[in-house]
């Protein structure tokens, strides 16, 4: 078979149909990277929402439980920086800290940039509104700042950060629950 015969227009087609076949699977196969990439990412964004959840959760129990108390354990709780209650406080505040900074400086591709700032904000809410009592000098301020601990922001900012992060799972069509198995462990 002698291919000096073939007309060169053949030869410019097969050409233009190879590259167009080249541009397509490196097209399609780079989205498809870029899923699986996105998809890993986002569950490491899901773990440290669990995180900031749970930290939510030991914001509000703790505020609730003292709110539920009589006065001598909110005395003790005012006067003594070793409560049980004003640590948990001090943890959660720090661990939130943390949990912003690691979601502000995280390596994310750009479609989960909004969940990570959203769980970012949500993470320094929970835990500027833990942080209210601190070191209080007196008595009497530790219970007043423990009055102003506002849980409805916290746990607004945080629906807001869980709606986000939800909506990039159905965008990358991730089930949260298959994650872990249906159980979380952090």
């Amino acid at each position: 078979m002698d291919l000096s015969s073939v007309p060169s227009w053949v030869w410019w087609i097969a050409g233009a149909v190879a590259a167009l076949l080249l541009a397509a699977s490196a097209y399609f196969g780079g989205r498809l990277a870029y899923r699986r990439l996105s998809r890993r990412y986002l569950v490491q964004v899901i773990g440290r929402r669990e995180g900031v959840l749970a930290s939510r959760r030991t914001l509000e129990a703790v505020v609730r439980h003292l709110a539920d108390e009589d006065e001598e354990k909110r005395e003790r709780f005012a006067s003594n920086p070793e409560d049980e209650d004003r640590k948990a406080l001090d943890e959660v505040a720090q661990r939130m800290e943390i949990a912003t900074e690691e979601l502000d400086t995280m390596p994310l591709p750009r479609s989960l940039w909004p969940a990570a700032m959203a769980l970012a904000d949500a993470a320094y809410v929970i835990g500027q509104e833990a942080a209210r009592v601190g070191e209080a000098a007196e008595e009497t301020d530790a219970v007043t700042l423990l009055a102003g601990v506002d849980v409805t922001r916290a746990a607004a900012v945080f629906d807001a950060a869980d709606a986000q992060v939800k909506e990039a799972s159905e965008q990358f069509e991730l089930d949260e629950a298959a994650v872990y198995g249906g159980g979380l462990y952090i």
